[in-house]
């Protein structure tokens, strides 16, 4: 019927009226929270610092706090002296302070902070957990017959893939190494065989030396950094972010156990939650950060304020990787217990791509988040990946964002000159509509559609080498060298290269992303001992193209090679 939205929202209104008349909840659009204070009890200590209350939605003993611009520092001292608050620690870049106060003084100090007219604003180092897990029983899926079919053993567990159209998409491109996938989770298990040789490498980082060998303030952070218990690995230690690598980037077409959605996108691990899978705002807003700072390309928050609460220090740190050019990433929320209707963040927060979740009939998981926030939708419901040796189904939005993640890196290989928000465009306008038509609060504007979006993607070609194919010399005699020609970015069915004279052949394109043309000498073409120069025209035969044609040069010397008769001077001349 038509008229069942309508009255969906008009129960949904009767529902928020109730709740914000009663005394202990707040569900409105004003982003100030109500935080319940509950009584302390113990809990473990937590990257080294002092544990929090039970039951809390915010760190206990701490506060964030921003001051405005050009505030003297004097100014900001004597403030802080006056209010008996210490500097635990600064992020520059965001220009937040985490300050220590007595446990219990919290929203007393928050509240004192704000009147102050040098204060832009303060508030609690809210508590964060990774999004609603749950397991799910295996479900048979149809996979295509004529695209690419990878050779990975439980691939038939992962019925998003056809769903989003992979298949189809991996046959323009499997992805690029180029492209970095920043995980705010976890960790990653760096070790596991699906996911060790997809780890970024800080190329500006000697490992074990002890030094800031890059400048960037963190030392020997060769494959990301921990801000939980720094300064160890990020290694995972919960399993959340493990799972979420695999969904969005595992090594793919191996003989081993799933298949990620880019075949190629490294991924940077930053570790933000501790073994039990929860963390704090000011850690949080540090990883994003870090993770623009080295550029990642896209940022995968996996995990929700406990409180739902809006954080002004976390939209500051969103804020600054949208201008350091990265596409944030979250799932929309998974509702239990916060009502399904309310705001969830990072997800609800500007800047960011909410996804919500569907289960494999294209529907709304019952679990996924809804609102205004919601920019699309991709498979949440019974995702297969692995953690901690294991490997199984579980249900989160966080798990449709990794597809998101994922497809995200495969438009950036295609084009690595997109800027985000164009990238996010492609995604969106090419997403399958679902519910009402056009926009809507459980699906965003549809679920994503990875072929769609690779092939709306303008092609940018790009080859190596791109200034000089040189052959040296070239004998008359002997094995003829050859050379190849290699595309980074995309697969042997987007582009073609063809030689400018006959005395050069050309073998190819072939080979998924990254795929190479082989290019040879046919000697019976070389009449005359000397220089030859030609060229090479590689071009896109995508429908929609940029960077092409490219024309590379190629040099060859034609000469006589002298023969080596070295071994016969250690020729045994004596008779018996």
């Amino acid at each position: 019927m038509k008229n069942v939205p309508m009255i969906r929202r008009i129960l949904n209104l009767l529902l928020a009226v109730l709740f914000l008349l009663l005394p202990c909840l707040s569900f409105a659009d004003e982003p100030t929270p109500t935080i319940t204070n509950s009584a302390p009890s113990s809990s473990p200590e937590l990257g080294g610092k002092e544990g929090g209350r039970g039951g809390m939605e915010f760190k206990a003993g701490e506060i964030i706090a921003k001051f405005k611009e050009d505030i003297p520092k004097a100014s900001v001292q004597s403030l802080l002296l006056t209010e008996e608050l210490e500097i635990l620690d600064e992020m520059d870049k965001l220009g937040i302070m985490l300050l220590s106060v007595l446990e219990g003084q919290e929203l007393e100090k928050i509240e004192e902070l704000k009147r102050n007219p040098l204060v832009e604003y303060a508030e609690p180092n809210y508590m964060t957990q990774v999004a609603n897990t749950i397991a799910t029983v295996p479900h048979h899926s149809r996979f295509p017959t004529t695209s690419i079919f990878p050779d990975d053993p439980y691939l038939s567990n992962q019925w998003g893939l056809p769903r989003i159209e992979a298949f189809a998409a991996w046959d323009i491109t499997t992805g690029s190494e180029k492209v970095v996938i920043a995980l705010v989770d976890s960790g990653v298990d760096l070790d596991h065989p699906e996911l060790q040789s997809k780890i970024w490498t800080n190329p500006g980082e000697i490992p074990g030396n002890g030094i800031d060998d890059d400048g960037n303030n963190f030392v020997d952070d060769v494959h990301g950094w921990n801000f939980v218990n720094w300064p160890d690995e990020p290694q995972d230690d919960y399993g959340h972010g493990t799972f979420v690598a695999g969904i969005a980037a595992a090594e793919t077409n191996n003989g081993m156990l799933i298949a990620g959605v880019s075949w190629g996108a490294e991924i940077m691990a930053v570790k933000v939650l501790d073994r039990e899978g929860r963390g704090y705002i000011y850690d949080i807003n540090g990883g994003i950060a870090y993770a623009a700072d080295n550029g990642a390309k896209i940022i995968n928050i996996g995990c929700y304020v406990r409180s739902s609460a809006y954080s002004n220090a976390m939209q500051n740190a969103v804020d600054y990787a949208h201008s350091r050019g990265a596409l944030v990433v979250a799932g929309s929320g998974d509702s239990n217990p916060i009502p399904p209707d309310a705001y969830q963040y990072p997800a609800a927060l500007d800047h960011v791509v909410s996804v919500a979740a569907t289960d494999r009939d294209d529907k709304r998981w019952s679990d996924s988040t809804y609102n205004d926030k919601v920019d699309v939708a991709a498979p949440g419901e019974g995702i297969y990946s692995f953690w901690d040796g294991l490997h199984g189904w579980h249900s989160s939005t966080g798990y449709a964002a990794a597809h998101v993640s994922g497809l995200a890196a495969l438009i950036w290989s295609v084009n690595p000159s997109l800027t985000h928000d164009q990238v996010e465009e492609i995604i969106e306008s090419t997403a399958v509509d679902l519910g009402e038509p056009g926009w809507d609060e459980y699906f965003g504007w549809g679920r994503i559609d990875a072929a769609a979006a690779v092939l709306t993607t303008t092609h940018y070609l790009e080859v190596k080498p791109a200034n000089v194919l040189d052959f040296g010399r070239v004998c008359d005699h002997g094995v003829l060298p050859s050379r190849t020609i290699t595309n980074p970015n995309t697969n042997s069915s987007t582009w073609r290269a063809m030689p400018t004279d006959d005395w050069l052949s050309i073998t190819g394109p072939e080979g998924l992303t990254p795929s190479l043309a082989t290019v040879s000498i046919d000697k019976s073409h070389l009449l005359h001992y000397g220089v030859y120069t030609a060229g090479i025209t590689a071009i896109s035969i995508m429908t929609n193209y940029e960077h092409s044609p490219i024309i590379i040069p190629v040099t060859a010397v034609y000469t006589h090679c002298w023969m080596s008769y070295l071994p016969l001077l250690f020729k045994n001349y004596s008779s018996n």
